[in-house]
C-alpha cells in the first residue's frame, strides 16, 4: 500500500459493493479519513490536511476539492447548489478557483473525478472485486487491486527518449490512466466508467504583450494561494528566472519571518547562478536567504535507492534524489510547512524550435531566421534539419516508422523539428527487451493520436504531460524529505495563459523567455530580469557518475531488471566501472538506473 504518511485518496461509486472495498482499505486501522455520499455510503477515503480540502453538499449532490486550494472557498457552496443532478457544472470548478486540485463529485448517484488540465494532479482507476475504484495515485490502486506490472510498458521506458514520444501507457496492466484534460465518470448503477474531455488547451493566438499581462496575473494569483496559508513558506532560489520570479511574487505578498529562500551555489567559477540569487535576495531584506555549502550538496547519483519512494512512473528524480531534495531537507529542518519550486517554467517559456515546423507555412521568413538561431545555439547540422522539415508524415505514421535498429542521439546537436526522433537503444538491453519494445511500438502506432494537429503544439503538450508526471515524483521525494512541494507554474490558469501566446512570441533563440521577462517587469529586480546567461548542469552529472560508480555498480549485483529479463547485468557492471565509456554518453544509462530503482520500490 502507499506510504503510511503520504497524502492520497480513493474515490468509490455510490453502490453496495463499494462497502467491501472500503473495509479492505482499513481506514480506522491506518488513520485514514472518510467522506460519505449523500446516501451514506463511503465516497472518498484517504489522507489529507484540513487546509487541502473543501466540501459542499446540497440534497443528493456533493462535491469536494482536494489539493492546493485558496483559503476561502465560499463560492463552492453556491456553485454546488446549481448542479441540478448533472456532472457538467463540475467541469467549471477548476477555472473558478486558483490553485491546483482534484474535483470529486457525487451527483445523483454518479461518481465524478477530475484532475488538473495538464496532469500535475492525475486520475487513475481500477476494478476491485467487480467494483470500480478511482484514485490520485496509480501505485496505490495497483497495490489495492494486486495489479501486475506491465513488462512491455517497463521495457519501453528503457530506450531514450522513447516513452515520452508515444501515447501514454500505464505501468500496471489492471490500472487505467485518465488523460490530462479528461475526467472519469462512473455512472449510477452498473454502467461502465467513461472518460470525458473537460478541458482543451487555448489556441495560441495572443500577441506577446497581451500574453505577458495574462501570465503575470495568473502567476500572482497562483503564488497567492501558497502565501495565504499559515506558517513558514520556503522556496527555491537558484538565481534563474523561473525560481526568482516566484520568490519575487512571494516576497511582495509576505512579511518578515514568513518566507525563507535558498539554493545550491554550485561551482562559481563556471556558473553565475549564485551571484544572481544574492542580487535578488538583497532586494528583500525581510526574507531570509540560505545557501548550501559544497559539503552539503550531493552530486548526481548519490542515494539512487529509496525503496520507500514509490511513484506512478519510473521518474528522473531517482538519479538525483539526494541532490534534488537537499534544499528541501534544509527547509524542513528550518520549520517550513510548504516548499515552492520553479519547475515548469522551462516547459512554458523555453523550447527547442519544434514550432518552426508549422511556422514555415505561415511566416516562412521568420521561421528560417529562427531555425538559423537554433542551429547556432545547439550546433545542428543542416542535413538533418532539412530532412525533418521536409518530413510531412502524420504522427501515427511517424510512430509506425520508429526503428529500434536506427541509432539515436541524446545530445543537443540532434534537431527537434520532427514528431519523433530515433531512440537510443542501449547495448545492455536484452533481445527479449528489444522484442517487447518492438511489440509495444506496434501497439502504440495502432492508437497514436497527436495532442494537437500542429506538430509544434503536439510536442509542447507532450513535454508538458511528461514533465508534470516527472514533477509529481519530485514532489513525492520532497514530501519524504520533510516538506510538501508545490509548483505554481503547472497550475492550469498559468499554463493556459502561457499557451495562449503565439509560440514565435513566447520562445525565441535570440532572447531568453521574452514573455516571462515582460510579465515580471517591475516585479523582478531589474538586474535579474535582464540576465542573459543560464547555467547547464551536465558537468555536475558527469562528476556524479564517476564519484558514485560503486553505488551504481551495486545496482546490477542483484538487478530486478535483469531478473525480469530486460537487461544484461554483467555488461552494465563492466561498463559502470569505466563511466567515460561512449555507451554512457549523454546520460544513456540514466533510464536504466531510473527503472531499476523504480522496480525495486514498487515490486
Amino acid at each position: 500500500m502507499t506510504s503510511r504518511g503520504a497524502p492520497h485518496f480513493f474515490a468509490l461509486p455510490d453502490r453496495e459493493d463499494a462497502g467491501a472495498v472500503a473495509r479492505r482499505l482499513q481506514p480506522e486501522a491506518l488513520g485514514l479519513r472518510v467522506l460519505y455520499h449523500p446516501s451514506g455510503r463511503p465516497w472518498i477515503i484517504g489522507r489529507w490536511a484540513d487546509e487541502d480540502i473543501a466540501v459542499a453538499r446540497t440534497g443528493t449532490d456533493a462535491v469536494a476539492l482536494i489539493g492546493m486550494l485558496p483559503k476561502r472557498t465560499d463560492e463552492l457552496a453556491r456553485r454546488t447548489g446549481k448542479l441540478q443532478g448533472g456532472t457538467e457544472r463540475l467541469q467549471a470548478l477548476s477555472a473558478a478557483f486558483p490553485g491546483s486540485f482534484h474535483v470529486v463529485g457525487s451527483v445523483s448517484g454518479a461518481l465524478y473525478v477530475q484532475g488538473t488540465a495538464y496532469g500535475m494532479r492525475r486520475v487513475h482507476h481500477t476494478v476491485v472485486d467487480g467494483c470500480p475504484v478511482a484514485g490520485d495515485r496509480a501505485v496505490a490502486l495497483a497495490d489495492l487491486a494486486g495489479a501486475e506490472i506491465d513488462r512491455t510498458a517497463l521495457a519501453m521506458r528503457l530506450p531514450e527518449p522513447l516513452a515520452a514520444q508515444l501515447p501514454p501507457r500505464s505501468m500496471w496492466r489492471a490500472v487505467t490512466d485518465v488523460a490530462p484534460g479528461a475526467c472519469l465518470i462512473v455512472p449510477a448503477g452498473r454502467a461502465a466508467p467513461r472518460h470525458v474531455r473537460w478541458h482543451t488547451p487555448p489556441a495560441p493566438v495572443r500577441p506577446a504583450a497581451d500574453g505577458a499581462a495574462a501570465v503575470r496575473e495568473a502567476l500572482a494569483a497562483a503564488v497567492a494561494v501558497r502565501t495565504e496559508r499559515d506558517g513558514l513558506l520556503s522556496a527555491d532560489l537558484s538565481g534563474g528566472l523561473d525560481s526568482t520570479t516566484l520568490c519575487s511574487f512571494a516576497a511582495g505578498q509576505l512579511g518578515a519571518g514568513e518566507l525563507i529562500v535558498g539554493g545550491i551555489p554550485g561551482d562559481e567559477t563556471i556558473s553565475d547562478d549564485a551571484h544572481y540569487a544574492r542580487l535578488a535576495a538583497a532586494h528583500w531584506p525581510h526574507v531570509e536567504h540560505v545557501e548550501l555549502t559544497a559539503e552539503q550538496t550531493p552530486l548526481f547519483y548519490r542515494g539512487i535507492l529509496d525503496e520507500g519512494c514509490r511513484t506512478d512512473i519510473p521518474a528522473g528524480v531517482a538519479m538525483s534524489r539526494d541532490r534534488a531534495t537537499a534544499v528541501i531537507s534544509l527547509m524542513a529542518r528550518r520549520g517550513s510547512r510548504l516548499h515552492m519550486t520553479g519547475h515548469g517554467g522551462d516547459h512554458l517559456f523555453f523550447q527547442t524550435g519544434a514550432y518552426c515546423h508549422d511556422l514555415i507555412a505561415r511566416r516562412p521568413l521568420l521561421a528560417w531566421q529562427r531555425i538559423r538561431g537554433y542551429r547556432t545555439l545547439y550546433g545542428w547540422r543542416w542535413r538533418p534539419v532539412l530532412r525533418q522539415l521536409a518530413d510531412r508524415r502524420s504522427y501515427r505514421r511517424a510512430v509506425a516508422g520508429i526503428d529500434v535498429n536506427t541509432p539515436g542521439d541524446l545530445g543537443f546537436c540532434t534537431p527537434q523539428l520532427a514528431w519523433v526522433i530515433p531512440p537510443v537503444v542501449q547495448p545492455w538491453l536484452t533481445p527479449e527487451c528489444r522484442e517487447l519494445v518492438t511489440a509495444g511500438l506496434r501497439e502504440a502506432a495502432a492508437r497514436a493520436e497527436p495532442y494537437a494537429p500542429a506538430l509544434g503544439r503536439h510536442r509542447e503538450l507532450s513535454a508538458l504531460y511528461t514533465g508534470t508526471q516527472e514533477c509529481a515524483a519530485i514532489a513525492e521525494a520532497g514530501r519524504r524529505a520533510g516538506v510538501p512541494v508545490t509548483m505554481p507554474y503547472f497550475d492550469d490558469a498559468v499554463v493556459d495563459a502561457a499557451l495562449s501566446v503565439r509560440p514565435e512570441d513566447r520562445t525565441d533563440p535570440w532572447q531568453f523567455k521574452p514573455v516571462l521577462k515582460e510579465a515580471v517587469r517591475g516585479v523582478l529586480p531589474e538586474e535579474c530580469r535582464v540576465r542573459v546567461t543560464k547555467f547547464e548542469g551536465t558537468v555536475d552529472a558527469v562528476a556524479g557518475l564517476y564519484r558514485h560508480r560503486d553505488e551504481i555498480r551495486s545496482l546490477w549485483e542483484d538487478s530486478t531488471l535483469a531478473k525480469a529479463g530486460l537487461v544484461d547485468a554483467e555488461s552494465l557492471s563492466r561498463l559502470t566501472g569505466t563511466p567515460g565509456t561512449p555507451a554512457f554518453k549523454d546520460g544513456a544509462v540514466d533510464s536504466t538506473i531510473i527503472c531499476e530503482a523504480w522496480l525495486r520500490a514498487v515490486a
